[in-house]
């Protein structure tokens, strides 16, 4: 780790000159070097933090075919705040937002991650419940047996999904079919 800036400057809330900023560099499993900024005001206890990439990959899409449910429980996902996955088979998406946050879990924990926003769905909307119910049904029998593809695309390369079988999964870069 290093620091990169430390400063104490002009607070973007409250206008004193008592906001304490902070960057450095800091090395990263899976996101290589990123860039770690904090700030602290202690005239108003406004609060900053953010991590940015300090360097970016080649565009990829990983293509993860899950073929049982030992595929689903035991490979892991490795989103960045960039990367957007998708499975055409059981027909969701998830994409990265201007606040999106990078994550580190398993194929499991991400399809029970788009459970909850499908039962968040029924209850927003429920002239949609039966369609979103037989979504919930499709995704639970994938989890438990697999028979599905996830497609994980990300413009800077940091996003990948790391098989328990490499047969699995297949790299290649964005742009391409």
């Amino acid at each position: 780790m290093s620091i990169l800036v430390q400063t104490v400057t002009r607070c973007p809330v409250c206008g004193a000159e008592a906001f304490s900023y902070t960057e450095f560099l800091y090395e990263t499993p899976y996101f290589g070097n990123v860039v770690v900024s904090t700030g602290f005001c202690r005239s108003c206890g406004y609060r900053f933090f953010d991590v940015d990439y300090a360097e970016s990959g080649n565009p990829t899409r990983v293509i993860f075919k899950a073929e049982n449910g030992e595929d689903v429980s035991k490979s892991l996902v490795v989103r960045s705040k960039t990367g957007s996955i998708k499975s055409p088979d059981l027909g969701f998406s998830l994409e990265p937002g201007p606040q999106a946050e990078p994550f580190v879990t398993t194929v499991e924990g991400l399809l029970y991650r788009a459970l909850d926003y499908a039962e968040s769905l029924k209850a927003l909307e429920p002239e949609s419940a039966r369609r979103v119910d037989e979504f919930i049904e499709e995704v639970q029998r994938a989890i438990d047996s697999g028979g599905f593809t996830l497609i994980v695309e990300d413009p800077l390369g940091k996003s990948v999904i790391i098989p328990r079988r490499p047969e699995t999964v297949r790299i290649e870069p964005l742009g391409s079919t």
